[in-house]
């Protein structure tokens, strides 16, 4: 009895706290001219307040860098950074509240896992870019003079806040033992907006399970850029089918959920589109808009609608042609779903002739994919990460006759590289946005593709044009086998003379077409053998 009114006074307490915390939201800031809109996203200000003095400390060390010292990023990098005009670089501000203090987590680790922090600052220097791009982290605390002096941080007199520049633990350590190992420099290099929550205590248990991120852009701040434009709140919050709260057929994680169409006597082209996104501040419109323009695109080239299957951040409620239906869009949280459907579509005989492949997510250096957070804690685990090794091994041997991998992200160079010369993969082709150490910006190189006539160039060919007009990097292509997939997007054959007519290719090449029964004849009679050999009485010893 005594647990139970223990527990219930509890319960009583934390709801207690939260009104608390939901009552300071509007004016959570020791600044009583700042404001938070759920709206937006951002945090907007007004007047020479404190975290006026933090941004313009934290510019003037990122614009002052010595590059023949510096260690969190390359020297290459660096003299980049220095470079750009404070109209070009965001803002990102945790203010000093006065509930808590912080936590701030990156998807591999959490900084600084023993301390709190009054505030955190971000310069993202590249607001255009895909994540994850380099960004510069302060953690801010209030401390005296000679204390911030010996962590060799930036020092406000008017506030008496200490900057101190965020790393990741050991890096330079890492670095020292291994510092001739290619682009390793950018081990210790920050390259996504760390989650801030409140450090756990009886005031913000219920914003901890909530997971609240306090980490917004800053609007209308003198000087600096604007802030990108983000999702609707309503529409990147939570997941759109969250199995867990929805025990529905509908929002099952497994293969129930994606339909893969293999059709008797058919073969056809397909195609999977995946954007991760991790989290509304890391996913963008333009990663929206980058989707529905590539999937318009395929429609354009007879792809049949149930054979473009869509993995988009938390969900989308649709994405819409004129004259369709809207077509359905699956949370690339479903990473199981989406494995399932590459691999049955790579393993089923006889079913794709051009698979193709979009992927636009933000990525890591290593070129591992971030799908979404499910969770809110800001860490990447197994089942939200989509690492280059799980790729390759879902591709591998893979059926079609064709796959074509377009990748505009970050870092594109990474998976184009994992498949070069690869004799699992000989027919897979790789088109990559930009090199191993590069970022992708804006959708650039998605546009080249979508606006490409696909009926007279091959991909190779689309590609190649495609590499004098991108401006920030340098596209690459890596083949299996080198001039094994000389095709267009839908697998007709390149540079014929004279050319296909369009009948010709809607019959022979867009879209699906009927296979010859003696195909279908010979596959059952290979795989009722492979049955009968399997079973034998020597395979069983």
């Amino acid at each position: 009895m005594h647990y139970l009114k223990q527990k219930t006074f509890s319960f009583i307490l934390s709801v207690c706290n939260f009104i608390q915390v939901l009552s300071v939201l509007p004016f959570i800031t020791d600044n009583s001219s700042e404001r938070f809109s759920l709206d937006d996203g951002q945090w907007s200000s007004s007047g020479n307040l404190r975290e006026s003095d933090w941004a313009e400390a934290a510019y003037n060390y990122v614009h002052h860098l010595d590059c023949n010292n510096v260690f969190f990023t390359t020297g290459k990098e660096c003299r980049d950074l220095v470079t750009i005009p404070k109209s070009s670089m965001v803002i990102h501000i945790a203010p000093k509240t006065i509930v808590g203090r912080y936590k701030a987590v990156l998807p591999d680790e959490v900084l600084s896992r023993k301390e709190t922090f009054d505030g955190v600052l971000v310069v993202d220097p590249y607001p255009n870019a895909n994540f994850g791009h380099l960004v510069i982290v302060f953690v801010i605390k209030e401390e005296n003079r000679n204390t911030c002096r010996t962590k060799d941080g930036l020092y406000i007199e008017s506030s008496g806040d200490c900057l101190t520049l965020a790393l990741k633990r050991r890096c330079k350590n890492a670095i020292k033992r291994h510092g001739r190992r290619k682009h390793h420099a950018r081990r210790c290099e920050i390259n996504f907006l760390p989650v801030v929550h409140f450090d756990t205590g009886r005031t913000q248990e219920l914003y901890m399970e909530q997971r609240y991120n306090f980490l917004k852009c800053w609007k209308n701040k003198d000087g600096f850029g604007r802030c990108p434009e983000l999702r609707p709140l309503n529409e990147s919050t939570e997941l759109i089918c969250n199995p867990i709260k929805e025990n529905t057929k509908r929002c099952s994680t497994t293969h129930e959920m994606v339909h893969t169409t293999c059709r008797i006597f058919e073969i056809c082209d397909q195609a999977v589109l995946v954007s991760g996104g991790w989290n509304r501040q890391t996913t963008g419109i333009s990663h929206k808009h980058n989707l529905e323009r590539f999937y318009w695109m395929l429609r354009q080239y007879a792809f049949k609608k149930r054979n473009i299957n869509i993995f988009f951040a938390n969900g989308a409620t649709g994405i819409n042609l004129p004259g369709e239906s809207p077509h359905q869009v699956h949370p690339a949280a479903m990473k199981y779903a989406l494995r399932y459907h590459i691999q049955t579509l790579c393993r089923s005989p006889h079913c794709v002739n051009s698979l193709v492949l979009y992927l636009n997510s933000p990525a890591k250096t290593d070129g591992t994919m971030l799908l979404w957070d499910v969770n809110n804690d800001g860490l990447a685990e197994d089942n939200e990460k989509y690492p280059l090794s799980e790729l390759k091994e879902d591709l591998a041997h893979c059926s079609a006759s064709y796959v074509h991998v377009i990748v505009d992200q970050s870092y594109a160079g990474q998976i184009g590289d994992a498949f070069r010369n690869s004799h699992r993969h000989r027919n897979v082709i790789v088109f990559a946005s930009g090199r191993d150490n590069e970022y992708s910006f804006d959708g650039e190189y998605t546009r080249q593709w979508v606006k490409a006539n696909h009926t007279q160039e091959c991909t190779w060919q689309v590609h190649k044009h495609s590499k004098n007009s991108i401006k920030h990097s340098t596209p690459e292509v890596n083949e299996g086998s080198r001039g094994a997939v000389r095709t267009t997007l839908f697998g007709a054959p390149c540079n014929v003379i004279p050319p296909f007519t369009q009948r010709e290719l809607r019959h022979n090449y867009l879209g699906c077409q009927s296979l010859p029964t003696a195909l279908w004849i010979t596959k059952l009679l290979s795989q009722s053998e492979y049955k009968s050999k399997d079973a034998s009485p020597w395979r069983r010893k």
